[in-house]
């Protein structure tokens, strides 16, 4: 696929037969830096959700985009953490499916319903009971204004994001049909 300047995306991956991805909670932090490391110098990062074995990102591309060089990024952003996780682990092959996805948010209400997919993924799969109770996600840099790799800035203004507090919490937590979420992929 390629990829267009100025465009919102959802980027995701699994693990390799749907194995884990992170075995210590360092990983996560790992993971999240190299990310922010690698991915943001073509990608600012909107929002995020690791899970034990996948991740959620959604990003906007940069208007100085260059679609390889991201791709490139994405690769050593992958296989660097695998060689990490390989000699934590202790294991060998592959760590994660062989193609992360993209798929193109085409409107601000689609993007708007991704971020707040992404940041319910813990509550969906019965890891967390409040969306603030997952450490692995963006939720707490936009509902507390917390320092993390997202441009909050950048989500609120191209997404219909509320600002004021108890609204962002409450549309965080409405329900998203499931029909609609199989679009986000």
């Amino acid at each position: 696929m390629k990829l267009a300047p100025q465009t919102l995306y959802h980027l995701y991956n699994r693990g390799n037969n749907k194995q884990d991805i992170f075995f210590q909670e360092r990983n996560y932090d790992f993971f999240k830096q190299k990310a922010f490391q690698e991915l943001g110098s073509q990608v600012d990062i909107l929002a995020y959700c690791l899970m034990p074995n996948h991740f959620h990102f959604l990003i906007s591309t940069k208007v100085t985009l260059d679609g390889t060089k991201l791709s490139d990024s994405l690769r050593t952003l992958l296989s660097s953490y695998t060689r990490a996780i390989q000699k934590q682990e202790r294991i060998t092959g592959s760590l994660f499916q062989q193609n992360s996805k993209f798929k193109e948010l085409v409107s601000n209400e689609y993007a708007s319903t991704c971020f707040h997919y992404i940041h319910q993924n813990p509550l969906r799969a019965g890891l967390a009971v409040k969306l603030e109770d997952w450490p692995h996600q963006s939720f707490k840099e936009y509902w507390e204004n917390r320092p993390g790799i997202c441009n909050v800035a950048l989500g609120k203004q191209l997404m219909t994001i509320p600002t004021e507090t108890k609204q962002f919490y409450s549309e965080s937590y409405k329900q998203i049909p499931d029909q609609i979420i199989l679009n986000l992929f």
